[in-house]
C-alpha cells in the first residue's frame, strides 16, 4: 500500500514538472511569433506601406494572437494620427476593418479619420476659392485702373514680390525716397583773373570731393549740396597761392510747384594761403552765409543735371568788396548701373566772382572726377 502511494506521488510530481516544462516552452515561443509579427508591423508603418501590412495581419488572421496584432496597429494608426499622416491612418484603419468587420475600435477610428480629411479639403477648397475669388478681384482693378489711365499721361507697369502689379507714372517712379551721388574730382583746374591792383591770372591744379544727398516726400523735396575742393600746384604763370573753398548749401523743393526748384540757404568759406597778396590782388580768406536758387537733381535717364546761382551777403563784412556770388552747374553721366549703384563720368563748372571797388577777382573752376551714386528706380 505504501508503495502504491508513493508510486502516485512520484507519477504526479513527474507529470507536474513535463507540463511546467511544456508550457514554458509554448510561452517562449508565443512570445517569439509575437515579438517577429510585432516587428513586420513596425516595418511596414516606417516604410509607409498599407499593402505590405496588409499580408501581415491576412497571414496571420489564424493566430490565437491575432487580436494582439490588431489592437497594436490601431495604436500605431493613433500614431500616425499625431503625425498628421491622416491618408495612410484611413488605409491602415479600414486593413483592420476588412480582416475583422466587427472591429468596433477600428470602424470608429476610421470614421473619425475620413471626417478629418473631408474637413480638410474643405478648408483647403475655400482657401482656393478665396484666393481666386482674389484673384479675379485684381485683375478687374486692374482693368478699371488700365482703362482710367489711358491717354492721361505716361505710366509704367510695376510688378511688385507677390506677383500683383501697380501703374506709375513715370514723373513719380522712385522706389527709394532717398538720391544721393558722392563725386571724386580727380582733375579740379582753377583759373583766377584779378584786375585790382593790376591785371593778374593764374592757372591751378587740385582735388576736389562732393556730395548730393536728396530726401522726397509726397509734398516736397529737401537735399543738400555740399563740396570742398584744394587747389595746391600753379601750372606755368602765377604765383604759389593755396586756394580752398568749402560749402554746405541745404536745399528745399515743394512738390506742388516744382520738384526740381529749390530754394538754398547754406554757408561758403574761401580760404587763401598766400604771401602774395599784394602781387596778386587775390581776395582774402572769404566766408558767408549763402542764398541761391538752383534747378537740381534733374533726372537724365539714368543720369542727372543740376544749375544753381548764388549770392554771398558775406561780402558786407570785408572792406573792399562790393558783391560776390558764384553760378554753377554740373552734370553725372552714368557708365556702368547695377540693381543698387551706379558709376559715372561728375563733370562740373562753377564761377566764384568778387566784385571790388576797382576792379574783380573771377574764379572760373571745371571739375573732371569719378561719381558714384544710388539706383532709386
Amino acid at each position: 500500500m505504501n508503495i502504491l502511494i508513493k508510486t502516485r506521488r512520484i507519477v504526479h510530481v513527474a507529470l507536474t514538472v513535463a507540463l511546467m516544462a511544456l508550457s514554458s516552452q509554448i510561452f517562449a515561443q508565443s512570445q517569439d511569433e509575437i515579438s517577429r509579427v510585432y516587428t513586420e508591423i513596425d516595418s511596414a508603418f516606417a516604410s509607409k506601406s498599407a499593402d505590405s501590412l496588409s499580408k501581415i495581419l491576412k497571414a496571420n488572421s489564424g493566430s490565437v494572437y491575432y487580436t494582439y496584432y490588431e489592437s497594436y496597429t490601431l495604436k500605431k494608426t493613433r500614431q500616425l494620427i499625431i503625425e498628421d499622416d491622416l491618408e495612410l491612418a484611413r488605409q491602415v484603419s479600414l486593413i483592420v476593418i476588412d480582416n475583422n468587420i466587427e472591429n468596433f475600435d477600428a470602424v470608429d477610428l476610421y470614421s473619425y479619420i475620413d471626417k478629418a480629411i473631408l474637413n480638410e479639403m474643405a478648408y483647403k477648397q475655400a482657401q482656393e476659392n478665396r484666393r481666386r475669388l482674389e484673384a479675379e478681384r485684381l485683375a478687374a482693378a486692374q482693368q478699371r485702373a488700365r482703362e482710367k489711365i489711358e491717354n492721361r499721361g505716361t505710366y509704367q507697369t510695376v510688378n511688385t514680390k507677390s506677383g500683383s502689379s501697380v501703374y506709375v507714372s513715370e514723373e513719380k517712379l522712385s522706389f527709394s525716397s532717398v538720391d544721393w551721388t558722392v563725386e571724386l574730382g580727380l582733375a579740379n583746374f582753377l583759373f583766377q583773373k584779378v584786375t585790382d591792383p593790376a591785371e593778374y591770372t593764374s592757372l591751378k591744379y587740385g582735388l576736389a570731393l562732393g556730395l548730393d544727398l536728396f530726401y522726397s516726400t509726397e509734398h516736397y523735396v529737401m537735399g543738400i549740396d555740399a563740396d570742398v575742393d584744394m587747389h595746391l600746384i600753379t601750372m606755368g604763370q602765377g604765383e604759389q597761392e593755396f586756394m580752398t573753398s568749402f560749402r554746405a548749401v541745404p536745399e528745399l523743393a515743394f512738390s506742388g510747384l516744382s520738384k526740381n526748384f529749390f530754394l538754398r540757404f547754406g554757408f561758403g568759406a574761401y580760404p587763401l594761403a598766400s604771401d602774395y597778396k599784394d602781387v596778386t590782388g587775390s581776395t582774402e580768406t572769404f566766408m558767408t552765409p549763402i542764398v541761391g536758387i538752383g534747378f537740381d537733381n534733374i533726372a537724365l535717364g539714368e543720369g542727372k543735371i543740376g544749375l544753381h546761382a548764388d549770392y554771398y551777403p558775406g561780402h558786407f563784412a570785408y572792406d573792399g568788396l562790393k558783391a560776390a556770388m558764384e553760378f554753377g552747374a554740373q552734370i553725372f553721366v552714368p557708365m556702368a548701373v547695377n540693381d543698387k549703384t551706379k558709376i559715372g563720368l561728375e563733370l562740373g563748372f562753377s564761377d566764384v566772382l568778387f566784385m571790388k571797388e576797382e576792379g574783380f577777382d573771377n574764379r572760373a573752376k571745371g571739375i573732371f572726377g569719378i561719381g558714384v551714386g544710388n539706383v532709386t528706380k
